[in-house]
């Protein structure tokens, strides 16, 4: 089974890597440790770690010649400010994507790698797009910064093309690929401070957009809890991609949208067998259905969470309580609900008692 796509960092490009740090470090928070210089592009940078992805801070090098090629990020043509600009996925081997440009060999101390860069530096997808990295050496683990990356969202006015070649690549990521009327690129992140948000135009995180992103990371989970296989990456993202969509649901949507988001990271923990997280999530599914007005089936689908998340635990028989005061819910329910709920039901493994 060949490895997963990721996100192996994102990119800030500024006019100077002292006006990226200060950016970062404004905008979320974060402090930016010593990278070093690219003298085949004519650049350097900073980095700092995010939990797993990394970010970097990349800006045109003075001291270093003109590198005799377009720069890459588009650093031939600097920024007046920084912002964030690209994002790099991390690949096996380079895909051979028109998209993307031709791959280019680099070192730097003791790290090689291969990354796609495009004749004229420019950045794909009109700026917003991926660019791929396959590192020859073991990618760089950086310390923990305090940010982590929650979701990234990309607008373009027609997204059909990025969405094909993600899947072409088998992106295990929190990304949500959207219709917007200009490119655009965003990252959210979870910090100390709350969710803070980066993006490519200097624009905030509006409520369409939000709503959206929280659909599209939803509909994720389920591909990734559909596949027959999958690796460590898909888990990972398949946890990701549900939490994220909780989050965003809880900022922007109504209870329904919140215990609906619950339940299917109670789903996602019970299929990786971590019934107490499971169990976790099906309680707080359950607690808002009584508190709140939400719509008829989502009671219903909090008890049958409850029943998944026992089994796993092996409590069998909270596990067939809980299935029977489900199936009692879904009598009351119209056909097609009521048919989620028993089919749903009668994929729980448990016992006769």
């Amino acid at each position: 089974m060949a490895s997963p796509a990721v996100i192996d960092h994102l990119v800030i490009r500024a006019p100077s890597l002292a006006a990226g740090a200060a950016y970062a470090e404004d905008s979320i928070g974060v402090s930016l440790g010593a990278g070093g210089a690219h003298a085949a592009m004519g650049t350097h940078n900073l980095l700092a770690g995010l939990g797993g992805p990394y970010l970097e801070v990349i800006a045109v090098d003075p001291s270093l010649p003109s590198p005799g090629r377009p720069r890459w990020f588009d650093l031939d043509h600097p920024p007046a400010d920084p912002h964030l600009a690209a994002w790099v996925v991390r690949v096996d081997t380079l895909p051979s994507e028109q998209q993307l440009g031709p791959g280019v060999s680099l070192a730097r101390g003791d790290l090689s790698w291969q990354i796609t860069v495009r004749d004229d530096g420019s950045i794909p997808f009109d700026g917003v797009g991926p660019m791929a990295i396959a590192w020859q050496t073991t990618p760089p683990e950086l310390a923990p910064s305090g940010a982590r990356l929650m979701c990234l969202i990309v607008g373009l006015p027609d997204p059909g093309d990025l969405a094909d070649l993600l899947e072409r690549i088998d992106l295990a990521a929190p990304v949500s690929v959207q219709e917007s009327a200009s490119p655009r690129l965003l990252a959210v992140f979870d910090t100390p401070a709350g969710h803070r948000v980066l993006s490519s135009d200097g624009s905030g995180l509006d409520v369409v957009t939000e709503r959206q992103a929280a659909i599209d990371l939803f509909h994720r989970t389920w591909r990734y809890l559909d596949l027959t296989e999958r690796a460590p990456a898909h888990d990972a993202a398949m946890v990701a991609s549900a939490e994220a969509s909780l989050a965003l649901w809880r900022r922007a949507g109504a209870p329904t949208q919140w215990a609906i988001g619950e339940w299917q990271c109670s789903r996602v923990q019970a299929v990786l067998g971590h019934g107490e997280t499971a169990l976790l999530h099906a309680e707080r599914c359950r607690d808002i259905a009584e508190a709140d007005r939400v719509d008829d089936f989502v009671p219903a689908s909090a008890h049958e969470a409850l029943a998944r998340a026992y089994a796993v635990l092996g409590d069998f028989d909270s596990a067939r309580d809980e299935r029977n005061i489900a199936y009692r819910m879904a009598l009351e329910l119209d056909d097609e609900d009521r048919d989620v709920i028993e089919h749903d039901l009668g994929t729980i493994a448990i016992p006769p008692a």
